[in-house]
């Protein structure tokens, strides 16, 4: 018997029975130590390929592309000098874009020996003299045929400076003559044709050249990419194991301890039902409690998911009609509430039915209500109205006998916008003439507060859609930008602020002024600063929520209006506007811009119950953030308001 002791004894050691609790806590701790151990040791070395890769990009291709650009430069900049040359009559002149030209060109030979053989660059001003900057490079490799390029550069160099001194001796001598004559003209021209001409090849072999040392760091960011990859690969594998370990360890964890984890799930499931009874014994079985308390909590988090992507994906619809559209599907399809009907109301008063693939039956009140929308209860109230509860509560309905409905408003910016009906048969034949009733009234209850969610998630869709509609008939948008301009907020705010008394919410105010803006347009020119503006309007409005209001203020303001703003959102929305307007970069036929913005906002109605006073705390916010240093976020304070500053 001893050893049907000793396997009882081991079949106990393996689902840890004989354990106490605290050392099952630590060798669980212990197993996750050393899963953490194992991840930490392949991200480190992958880190660790990572930076050498990395420093090789840093200390080899960079400077090497750095040189590169450096050749092209100068190659360039003595061909403007070349034709300084050409162009002036004054020796002075002359001879100043003589040697400009001449450095120039010996900068470019020093700087390619020093890619072919390794070594220090320095860049001295070709005006001062001065040393700019200077950087080690090392030979290039000749997998990209550096040699045949820079040996092609050097020849041509050296034919330049030849033709640069000839020119140079002709346009002197015809200044000291007088002029030069024709044949010393033609002479001339010529030479400056075979400069132009070397000049083009010396650029097109040095952006050879460029190409192939981008190959080289493209080279090295596959490598970093490929490692990453197969980090990755193993992080799975490791995942996966480390998961089915945890499963079964979790197991044996859970028949040892479930008198406290059943307490808990009655609890839990008593409050999800509203009937907490205090008195009711726990009662321990072989139930999985972690696995039932797992599927309640993720049921509450899939009905919170569902609504999130619900909202955003109504957000991104086109028009009116996909979002109704989609607030049916729902309704029909997750919800189970068959035809759904949709009335939407018009500025007439007037009320319309929403045509959907899941409207099934034709107008169930009296028609009256689409000609005068106040006739319905639902839509003069705002208020849910249910025969489920009420009898006959809306005598506009013609369906009363045989049928049960419910009737939701849509509230849209503080007053009802349109109104979704339901309706559920009250019985069913069956068995011949017997009537057998099917509803469950409780289960369709539910299903109605799941639709008033999702009616409100939509809410705020539906006004911005409404009015983007409403808009595209008016002048109320800017032409450059795309984006609502001052006189839509004058139009809107009476609006805006009822839709924020009736709901009790806050606006975030958000008033944004791009850096510097006006040397956009003295250095670049007024294009360079439309493109800046059209780019910073595209940021806003994608750093901004979908149902955020974004308006072109004046100039370079721009005003978000943060709707139903909860705390925190107004902070995540301006840092996140400034971080991507700091990191966006602007093509233009001047080159790259890349500006900042300064935010200022305030909270309405927290920070003043006058919505136009509220919009200049955040004005005068924005203005501290500029003198504080700009690129950066204040809220407004009462500190901030000096009426002697405005």
């Amino acid at each position: 018997m001893k050893w049907k002791e000793l396997l009882k004894r081991f079949i106990n050691l393996l689902t840890f029975t004989d354990i106490p609790i605290g050392k099952k806590l630590f060798i669980f701790a212990g197993g996750g130590i050393s899963w953490f151990i194992i991840i930490a040791s392949v991200g480190l070395g992958a880190v660790t390929y990572v930076n050498d890769s990395s420093r090789s990009l840093t200390d080899q291709v960079v400077p090497q592309i750095k040189a590169s650009q450096k050749l092209i430069i100068n190659i360039r900049g003595a061909n403007v000098s070349v034709h300084n040359i050409v162009i002036h009559d004054e020796p002075d002149v002359v001879n100043r874009n003589y040697k400009r030209a001449g450095f120039l060109l010996n900068n470019i030979d020093s700087t390619l020996i020093s890619l072919q053989q390794g070594g220090k660059i320095e860049d001295y001003s070709d005006l001062t003299g001065e040393l700019i900057e200077e950087f080690q490079v090392e030979p290039i490799t000749d997998l990209i045929k550096a040699e045949t390029y820079i040996n092609s550069v050097l020849e041509k160099n050296h034919k330049l400076r030849n033709i640069l001194q000839e020119m140079a001796e002709l346009k002197l001598q015809g200044v000291s003559h007088g002029g030069l004559t024709p044949e010393e003209r033609e002479k001339f021209m010529n030479r400056l044709s075979e400069y132009d001409s070397l000049t083009i090849q010396a650029v097109m072999a040095l952006g050879k050249l460029t190409s192939g040392i981008s190959f080289l760091q493209n080279h090295y960011t596959g490598n970093i990419k490929n490692v990453l990859r197969q980090s990755m690969v193993v992080f799975v594998i490791i995942g996966v194991l480390a998961v089915l370990l945890l499963i079964v360890f979790s197991y044996f964890l859970r028949n040892s301890i479930t008198s406290p984890l059943n307490a808990i799930t009655d609890q839990i499931k008593g409050l999800s039902e509203g009937e907490v009874d205090l008195t009711k014994q726990i009662i321990i079985g072989s139930r999985d409690e972690i696995a039932e308390l797992s599927a309640s909590f993720n049921t509450l988090m899939n009905t919170i998911h569902d609504m999130n992507t619900f909202k955003k994906v109504i957000e991104e619809d086109d028009t009116l009609s996909d979002v109704y559209f989609r607030m049916a599907e729902v309704f029909y399809e997750q919800l189970g509430l068959d035809d759904p009907v949709i009335y939407e109301i018009s500025n007439r008063n007037a009320m319309k039915i929403i045509e959907t693939p899941y409207t099934k039956s034709e107008i169930s009140c009296n028609k009256g209500i689409l000609v005068d929308s106040n006739l319905c209860r639902a839509r003069k109230t705002g208020h849910t109205i249910s025969s489920l509860t009420h009898n006959k509560i809306c005598k506009q309905y013609l369906m009363g006998p045989e049928k049960y409905h419910v009737c939701l408003p849509v509230i849209v910016g503080g007053t009802t916008g349109g109104v979704i009906q339901f309706q559920f048969d009250k019985s069913l034949k069956k068995d011949g003439e017997k009537q057998t009733p099917i509803l469950d009234i409780a289960c369709i209850k539910k299903q109605i507060l799941k639709a008033e969610q999702y009616i409100r998630e939509s809410s705020s869709v539906i006004e911005t859609k409404r009015l983007t509609s409403a808009l595209r008939e008016s002048s109320i948008r800017d032409q450059m930008t795309g984006l609502y301009n001052r006189r839509f907020l004058e139009e809107y705010v009476d609006t805006l602020i009822a839709s924020v008394s009736r709901n009790e919410g806050q606006l975030g105010l958000l008033m944004c002024d791009l850096d510097y803006f006006k040397e956009v347009n003295d250095k670049h020119g007024h294009d360079a600063g439309d493109a800046v503006l059209k780019e910073t309007a595209n940021v806003i409005v994608k750093s901004a929520r979908g149902a955020d209001l974004v308006i072109r203020f004046g100039g370079e303001e721009f005003l978000v209006i943060v709707k139903g703003a909860k705390p925190g959102d107004v902070d995540t929305v301006t840092e996140r506007i400034r971080r991507n307007i700091e990191a966006t970069k602007v093509k233009t036929a001047g080159g790259i811009i890349q500006k900042t913005i300064s935010i200022g906002f305030c909270e309405f109605p927290k920070d003043t119950q006058n919505f136009w006073e509220a919009i200049k705390y955040a004005d005068i916010a924005m203005y501290k953030a500029k003198e504080a240093g700009r690129n950066r976020v204040l809220q407004f304070s009462k500190d901030m308001w000096t009426a002697n500053a405005y």
